[in-house]
């Protein structure tokens, strides 16, 4: 009988974690959220925010929940929130707390952004919509408003005394030291960022239970993971494994030997050296798409699966694209690559808006002050293309790939560079009858009569068919390829791309150019074919570029040791 007590005791207390899985995520595009900048609770589209104070602003989660139709219509599956936990109160010549990060109780949440009830709501009602929540969480310090030699630890919790952390050093006095790298204390001496000895197993264990709890409460399908190079590699793979949710490294370097390696601690990381070789091809006329290519091959050849790193070009931690630059062609190229290329997109919140912030703190503007309009720029009408072709080819566009093809599985193809180009690069990705082929160029808006705005498309490498009918969805015309040869010549001297080219019969059901969308005809936005100019298969003008020679849920289950761990806190709610 006494036997028959535990089980209803361990049976009452074992959280459930229904956790979205890792090919799951694979999917997915990620909207990227600032907490505090996105959306206010009572929907006020004129509340002044001025970023360069770094002060709180007013976004909460009522907020998000709002406007989450605003997300969604962009195509968006996912949204990535600030971190929840409860911060430090004192504005310091740091600025505030507003970002999320400076955390000093881990079991409460962020007054400011709302309730545990608040936080729930946006979880129930992103998974009514079949989207993901992904939540940032920092395992590597918490936050004290002060020299680190003044911290009074019985204020942070759960870990209130010294013992629970590294001696006082600044990272910043030795920061080429790996040992430091993992143990001295980030912050300086206005805000401390005591630096929690993750090696010790009281610690980690502390640390485990926690993000077992935060998951479970809050019905959390995906985890961001602060700073990865400054914790001890392996504590990560048993916080993800106590997790029981796919988790997102942020690891900022511009090496894939550095970064690739971590992929054996947690699912992804984000796609840091990819960021840096987007930004400088695009982010001016001159640059390189050699080095950009380059890059890409360097990721497949050091990461075991680049299919779920994240891949964006802003972020709160770096300069927004049009700070560089204001060309809007040049931003809808490093885009298109974005949400197409291999791995997770992620988009930052508000570059679909060409918000130019050019550093942190003016990088977090608020949201709200563009009422949310999608049509003062072409990006949000692009994005919105680009994301329902991306999920249209992951899942109902493989019903149309060859039967000749092995394989069908759309997202696992990796990317193929069929020509790069001074200005120009062309990729492909998926199987025959299911390919996009994009069309990316760092032009720009105005190519001045450039000999590379005239790309022929050769069959070779896009594998389209003679007198096959093409879509370019993104201006929703239509076109036929060469009936000799299947080639297709591509003009950008317009507006310097891009372009992206897809079956025309192939998108059916896709929601895109008049085809309909879960049985819903959109606007109608097509128009008469467009045949190519006939061209002999490997033969070109010599202004033309030879292109292609040559919500379903797991059910986690804890094993007995993490269970004991988790029962007797469990009365601690966040």
């Amino acid at each position: 009988m006494e036997v028959w007590k535990i089980i209803l005791v361990f049976t009452t207390w074992i959280p459930t974690i229904q956790a979205a899985s890792r090919d799951e995520w694979k999917s997915r595009s990620i909207y990227q959220i600032v907490t505090d900048r996105f959306a206010l609770s009572n929907g006020s589209t004129n509340a002044p925010c001025d970023p360069a104070k770094g002060l709180y602003c007013g976004g909460t989660f009522r907020g998000i929940i709002e406007k989450l139709d605003y997300i969604q219509d962009l195509g968006f599956s996912a949204i990535w929130i600030s971190p929840v936990t409860y911060p430090i109160q004192e504005v310091t010549s740091d600025l505030s707390a507003y970002h999320g990060y400076w955390q000093q109780d881990l079991y409460a949440i962020n007054p400011r952004f709302g309730t545990r009830d608040d936080l729930e709501d946006l979880s129930h009602e992103l998974h009514s919509r079949g989207m993901y929540l992904m939540v940032d969480v920092v395992a590597n310090n918490l936050a004290w408003a002060g020299n680190g030699n003044t911290v009074d630890y019985s204020k942070l919790k759960p870990f209130d005394n010294g013992g629970y952390y590294h001696p006082f050093r600044l990272l910043s006095d030795d920061p080429l030291n790996q040992t430091c790298v993992k143990q001295c204390w980030l912050g300086d001496t206005v805000v401390s960022l005591p630096d929690l000895r993750t090696e010790d197993s009281t610690v980690s264990s502390m640390l485990y239970t926690w993000v077992n709890q935060l998951v479970s409460n809050y019905s959390i399908d995906g985890l961001r993971l602060d700073s990865i190079f400054n914790v001890n590699e392996d504590f990560w793979s048993g916080f993800n494994r106590a997790a029981g949710v796919f988790c997102l490294g942020e690891g900022i370097t511009d090496n894939a030997t550095s970064l690739c390696p971590l992929q054996n601690s947690m699912d992804g990381v984000l796609n840091y050296p990819m960021y840096y070789r987007l930004t400088a091809a695009f982010n001016s006329t001159t640059g390189s798409m050699h080095n950009l290519v380059q890059g890409m091959r360097a990721m497949k050849n050091k990461c075991r699966d680049i299919f779920v790193l994240g891949t964006f070009t802003e972020n709160q931690d770096v300069p927004r694209f049009a700070s560089y630059t204001g060309d809007l062609s040049l931003a809808r190229n490093i885009i298109t690559y974005n949400l197409l290329g291999d791995g997770i997109p992620v988009l930052y919140y508000g570059q679909e808006q060409h918000f130019s912030g050019s550093s942190n703190p003016l990088d977090r503007e608020a949201l709200w002050t563009t009422g949310y309009k999608n049509d003062t720029t072409p990006l949000p009408s692009l994005i919105q293309s680009l994301n329902r072709l991306r999920a249209h080819a992951a899942v109902n566009g493989t019903r149309f790939t060859n039967r000749s093809e092995a394989l069908r599985d759309y997202l696992t193809y990796i990317t193929l560079p069929i020509h790069e180009s001074p200005h120009v690069l062309v990729l492909r990705k998926g199987f025959k009858g299911n390919q996009v082929i994009t069309v990316l160029s760092n032009l720009g808006s105005h190519p001045d009569g450039n000999a590379e705005t005239t790309v022929l498309l050769s069959a070779d490498g896009t594998d389209f068919t003679p007198g096959q009918n093409l879509t370019e969805v993104l201006s929703c015309r239509t076109f036929l390829t060469d009936k000799q040869s299947g080639n297709l010549i591509v003009s950008l001297a317009d507006d310097g791309g891009p372009r992206v080219f897809y079956p025309t019969e192939s998108l059916e059901m896709s929601g895109l150019c008049g085809h309909k969308l879960d049985g819903k005809p959109p606007k109608s936005t097509s128009t008469k074919p467009v045949t190519a100019t006939p061209t002999a298969r490997g033969a070109a003008a010599a202004a033309v570029i030879l292109v292609g020679t040559g919500a379903r849920f797991l059910t986690i289950s804890l094993g007995l040791g993490s269970v004991l761990a988790v029962l007797f806190v469990s009365e601690v709610l966040f």
